[in-house]
């Protein structure tokens, strides 16, 4: 709900600002609140008032040199004796036209929470036969829907009551009291008094039909449309991660590398320069545009730890896509095992196979597989990143050697507006670092202990996996003391009692982690 202003603090305002004096004029009868009014500087004052008299059902009124705002559907304040009348007043009833009384009554006014442009609400009396076609009446305040409804519906109830006429008499000086707004007893009816003459000690008034519970209405709005986001026109910063990450495809094994996954903040977004710096962001360096955009976001929940050889079906986890329109799907596990639905949490690549959209642009998904390609399983807190490993919305940069251990800065410049983002972090050559070995067994026979073990590639999968074209063989550490070997096995004179390390090697970034035993 927006700000809401007492209508008698409006009216008063209203009053001070056309320079009536405060002692001139009363508003403390106003009840109900006002979100809302379009003022013109060019239009008179009382044009103002009339447009909020027309909506909140009141009458400005003279009384005793001071205006006092009366408000519509209260309680009667005389009546009327017909012996009192002077001269014959049946002949001074008029009776509105049928052609006044609408079947359907629009109010179009501005909602407090539909936005810039004008909405409607509408009184329908299909079944009063008296009324015929349709009528729009405008405003220019600020309603709330069902305020509005209720309006649209009291000022059709009145427009139905006036219709039954209008009543001219003349009264003696006994009436002199009566003032426009009030409220009398004439002939067994109730009317309003909407004008007043005097004349020579008498005073002609003009009634017109009244009826309190016109005046009260529970109607409920029909809820205006959500107003449409703003359409941007200067395109928004980038989002931009830098992945330091096993390859996603064997494709990518043919040089040492990252990956680099951007996305827009807007929808007048159409791409971004990604630069390079490795002094701190002092100087930039190889450059590169793209405009394709990965899907992205943050977790909104946490997520708990789980082991890595079963599918996680106990922890869920919320994220924020950074773009509403994009969306998650549900997979198998068939299809995970294929590296469907493959994405990063903070470090740690998952798959997973559940995913409910629970608001716009939040997602939930569980079901998830943890650690795959040997990421480091850890819990993730809300805010860390979130990134669907697609292959096609993420660029592969090609790196050199000598920027292992070193931290990386990149800069990402939106095309077109020129904003910059920056992330920064420790270059680990994860694209490759080889994976632990697996199986990882020994026996004693002869004196001798006979050690084995499974390779793990890289590349390729099901069955048909092959191993990186920089993998160099295997580095298996005895209490301390290394051995490099091509093979999968290795037989030593039995040391006893000893701690078992094997790990396979990389040309360009050594020995990976290592798979550990004791015996």
């Amino acid at each position: 709900m927006s700000a809401a202003y007492p209508l008698y603090a409006i009216v008063a305002e209203i009053c001070e600002r056309a320079g009536v004096p405060y002692d001139k004029f009363d508003t403390t009868l106003l009840e109900g609140y006002v979100q809302g009014m379009q003022i013109s500087n060019e239009s008179p004052a009382f044009e103002h008032i009339q447009e909020l008299a027309r909506a909140f059902f009141f009458d400005p009124v003279n009384r005793g040199g001071e205006v006092v705002f009366v408000p519509r559907g209260g309680e009667p304040v005389m009546e009327i004796n017909e012996n009192d009348l002077i001269g014959d007043s049946d002949d001074e009833k008029t009776r509105r036209s049928a052609e006044d009384i609408v079947r359907v009554l629009n109010l179009n006014y501005y909602d407090s929470e539909g936005g810039i442009d004008t909405c409607k609400q509408t009184s329908d009396r299909s079944i009063d036969t008296r009324g015929e076609g349709e009528k729009s009446i405008e405003t220019p305040l600020v309603l709330e829907t069902d305020q509005a409804a209720q309006i649209a519906v009291v000022m059709h109830k009145t427009m139905i009551e006036e219709q039954r006429g209008e009543i001219e008499i003349t009264l003696p000086s006994n009436y002199l009291k009566l003032t426009p707004g009030n409220v009398v007893l004439f002939r067994g009816d109730r009317f309003r008094v909407d004008e007043v003459n005097l004349d020579s000690g008498e005073q002609k008034i003009k009634l017109i039909h009244d009826r309190k519970s016109a005046y009260q209405s529970q109607a409920l709005g029909v809820a205006p449309m959500p107003a449409p986001d703003p359409v941007a026109l200067v395109p928004g910063a980038t989002y931009i991660e830098w992945i330091d990450a096993p390859i996603l495809s064997s494709g990518d094994d043919s040089q040492l590398g990252y990956y680099i996954a951007i996305a827009g903040s807007n929808s007048a977004w159409y791409g971004a320069t990604v630069a390079l710096s490795l002094d701190g962001g002092e100087n930039y360096t190889d450059s590169d545009s793209t405009d394709v955009e990965a899907v992205m976001g943050e977790l909104t929940t946490s997520l708990g730890t789980h082991k890595r050889e079963i599918p996680d079906s106990h922890h869920r986890v919320q994220i924020q896509l950074y773009d509403d329109g994009d969306a998650l799907e549900y997979r198998t596990l068939a299809e995970l095992l294929n590296r469907q639905n493959r994405a990063l949490i903070g470090n740690e690549i998952i798959n997973f196979g559940e995913a409910d959209e629970i608001s716009p642009g939040v997602w939930e998904i569980g079901y998830l597989l943890r650690g795959r390609l040997g990421t480091e399983i850890s819990e993730h807190t809300a805010g860390t990143r979130f990134v669907l490993l697609d292959r096609n919305t993420l660029n592969y940069i090609p790196s050199d050697r000598y920027n292992l251990d070193q931290t990386l800065t990149f800069r990402a410049t939106s095309s077109g507006s020129g904003e910059e983002t920056t992330t920064a972090a420790i270059y680990t050559g994860a694209s490759h670092t080889e994976p632990a070995p697996a199986n990882l067994t020994a026996y004693r026979s002869g004196g001798n202990l006979v050690i084995q073990w499974l390779g793990v590639g890289r590349l390729g999968g099901r069955a048909a996996y092959d191993q990186s074209q920089f993998f160099t063989g295997y580095r298996v550490t005895i209490d301390g003391s290394s051995t490099d070997t091509s093979t999968t096995t290795l037989t030593i004179a039995d040391p006893g009692s000893a701690s078992i390390q094997v790990a396979q090697l990389n040309s360009i970034t050594g020995a990976g982690p290592a798979t550990e035993i004791t015996v």
